[in-house]
């Protein structure tokens, strides 16, 4: 902002200068309100800005934690699931023994009592063949 002062007798007008000076200074103070307020603007903003910044860094965090404890609960799980079917097996396993354990018994008493109806028939006969003699006899 160049000025052109008038010249009188004395050099340079007083008064011109003065209101120059004091149009300078309201000009620099309306600047410095201006870039007050928006430093303030700009504060506050920068503010909001660092609270939303923090709100979805905690949010990260939760959701960091939250996947964290998803997957250890997805181990636990899975090694549960693991002893369980472990367990399963071993106790069909072990069944399974026992039934053919069973089956066995079952057989051999199968086998002793077919021998013993064949001792029973042979003996019946024997019999059979006494009184038949002792019939005769009589």
């Amino acid at each position: 902002m160049e000025e052109n002062f008038s010249k009188g007798i004395f050099g340079i007008s007083k008064k011109e200068v003065e209101a120059y000076v004091a149009n300078i200074k309201k000009d620099y103070e309306e600047e410095l309100l201006e870039q007050t307020k928006q430093l303030k603007e700009m504060k506050a903003e920068n503010e909001k800005l660092n609270e939303r910044l923090n709100a979805l860094l905690n949010e990260k965090k939760e959701v960091e934690m939250a996947k964290q404890n998803i997957s250890d609960v997805l181990v636990r799980a899975e090694l549960q699931a693991k002893q369980i079917i472990d367990s399963a097996r071993e106790q069909a396993e072990k069944e399974k023994h026992d039934l053919d354990l069973s089956i066995e018994l079952q057989k051999e008493k199968l086998i002793d009592a077919r021998l013993e109806l064949a001792m029973l028939k042979d003996k019946a006969k024997e019999l059979m063949m006494k009184f038949s003699e002792d019939i005769t006899n009589i």
